[in-house]
């Protein structure tokens, strides 16, 4: 980056349309996922979608053994679906 705060300024304004431009293509690959998700078959959009959480939730949900599992199943991935969305 330059020292000169007019350099700075310029430069940011050139970055603006780019930005713009990044989210635009970020929002257009993540309608095309939903396109093709839902073009995929069962198995498939499963095993993309919910296998991983849901294999590690019964894993985790096995070594603990909760009296309540039901509860404690949907509590898990509840809670870690978030490490999983990304994976979509």
């Amino acid at each position: 980056m330059a020292d000169d705060h007019t350099n700075m300024e310029q430069s940011l304004e050139g970055q603006a349309p780019r930005i713009s431009e990044s989210e635009q293509s970020g929002t257009e690959k993540l309608n095309k996922q939903k396109v093709d998700l839902q073009s995929l078959p069962t198995r498939a959009y499963l095993d993309q979608t919910v296998v991983p959480v849901l294999l590690q939730s019964l894993s985790v949900l096995a070594k603990e053994r909760p009296e309540n599992p039901i509860e404690f199943l949907a509590a898990h991935l509840l809670k870690n679906k978030s490490q999983f969305e990304d994976r979509s």
